[in-house]
């Protein structure tokens, strides 16, 4: 099933008032590499992964809309599979190194917010170098909190 065709059939299980209701934002796809993802996906099905942070400039050197609270997206696997909706609950833009541990605890990966921003960081160098941006600790980033509407085969 197509990412569209799994999105389709979930809108089709919700109530006509709902249906129009229901902006889409699209698919998301959770990590960097395949591996990545195979350790982030089931997080986020998991309910322990409830957040995600991404760099500002990527989203503006991909010409890509920012995500906005109340618009739902398919979560798919590193290969394009639908496995779930995702609901924005909040977007916050604010720089990295003033991201607080009580956000940065919803992404559910880390133990503190020294080994989350360790990991950050390392993970923002590698976008930086991929994507064209310089990496800085007070670059803004997008905070996205979600939660999982629904998961499973439709």
């Amino acid at each position: 099933m197509t990412v569209e065709e799994y999105w389709n059939a979930w809108l089709a299980t919700q109530p006509e008032e709902v249906r129009k209701e229901r902006p889409y934002g699209g698919e998301m796809q959770f990590g960097m590499d395949e591996a990545m993802a195979a350790w982030l996906t089931p997080l986020v099905l998991s309910g322990q992964k409830q957040a995600t942070t991404s760099a500002l400039e990527a989203y503006q050197i991909d010409n890509e809309k920012l995500p906005v609270a109340g618009q739902f997206c398919v979560l798919t696997d590193w290969n394009d599979n639908p496995l779930g909706i995702i609901e924005e609950v909040k977007v916050d833009i604010l720089p990295f190194d003033q991201v607080p541990w009580s956000m940065a605890q919803k992404e559910g990966e880390d133990e503190s917010l020294e080994s989350w921003r360790e990991n950050h960081i390392e993970a923002f160098q590698e976008d930086a170098d991929i994507m064209g941006y310089t990496f800085r600790m007070d670059m803004p980033v997008v905070f996205e909190e979600f939660r999982l509407v629904y998961k499973g085969a439709l």
